[in-house]
């Protein structure tokens, strides 16, 4: 497994340092045993400043992306808005201020705990069962636990209870899951509050689509990442309720924010990242 360990700084000592001694940043129990002992780490240096853009920073973790299984994104805690597009995509963390420590204490004290959440993330982001709840479009299927799990996994990952609680809201998303009724359809569909059903692959189709106009930069890593790991972009969720034929009615928020309206069609074709 490939994790590029992407740190956007204003701090000139720290950018030095990670440059120079690529190979020790990483706490050596982070790799000494359990999911990441066989990891290979790829750090990455961005000199962010008051001039910075989100573009930027999405360019950068855009080619950064390329072959690579996880992405992790430290940034300052300062500068946190510019990755704003891409919490849903990447493990985003904030960097504190250094304050005068010894920099490899100091960047290994970080990544510690943040290593050991994603780990923690990653080993059930594995199972393709689990996966297809961190799959489910966020702004697409109707619930406040998926809301909650992605609360949970961007600007709350670093809170105390990370495991326990990340556990708990995908056993209440779990709990969405259940056969049609109209049908002798016995497959596990994840039903919203609409209530709609959703099903992810096993089909691939043709890849996302994602270019700017008329989508948007964090479209793109969308339809690729969640919460810093890859996933297949040729896979999709097949969405539709429990009538017999099917029929899809309402307004769906797409990928970039724009209104798709369904009209009665039988299914919906929604990717990870929103798009229809």
């Amino acid at each position: 497994m490939k994790v590029v360990i992407a740190i956007a700084t204003a701090h000139a000592a720290l950018r030095a340092f990670v440059s120079s001694k690529r190979d020790v940043i990483v706490p050596p129990e982070a790799t000494a045993n359990g999911y990441l002992c066989n990891a290979r780490f790829s750090p990455h240096i961005f000199e962010v400043n008051q001039n910075s853009t989100p573009r930027e920073i999405g360019a950068w973790l855009r080619r950064l992306a390329e072959s690579t299984d996880g992405l992790i994104l430290l940034i300052d805690q300062n500068y946190r808005h510019l990755a704003a597009d891409y919490e849903d995509a990447y493990f985003v963390a904030s960097l504190p201020e250094p304050h005068g420590r010894i920099i490899q204490n100091y960047i290994r004290s970080v990544l510690a705990p943040i290593l050991r959440h994603f780990s923690f993330y990653s080993q059930r982001f594995d199972s393709f069962n689990q996966q297809r709840i961190f799959l489910l479009p966020l702004d697409v299927f109707r619930a406040n636990d998926l809301q909650l799990l992605r609360a949970r996994m961007t600007h709350e990952k670093m809170l105390p209870g990370f495991g326990q609680r990340l556990d708990e809201l995908v056993a209440q998303l779990r709990n969405r899951g259940r056969p049609k009724t109209k049908t002798r359809d016995k497959k596990v569909y994840f039903v919203d509050d609409r209530p709609l059903w959703f099903r992810y692959g096993p089909e691939e189709h043709a890849f996302v689509e994602t270019t700017v106009p008329p989508h948007h930069e964090k479209c793109q890593h969308n339809s690729l990442f969640r919460f810093g790991r890859a996933y297949n972009p040729r896979l999709h969720h097949n969405v539709d309720d429990d009538s017999n034929p099917t029929s899809v009615y309402g307004d769906f928020t797409s990928c970039h924010g724009q209104v798709f309206t369904a009209s009665g069609q039988s299914h919906l074709d929604v990717f990870p990242n929103g798009n229809i």
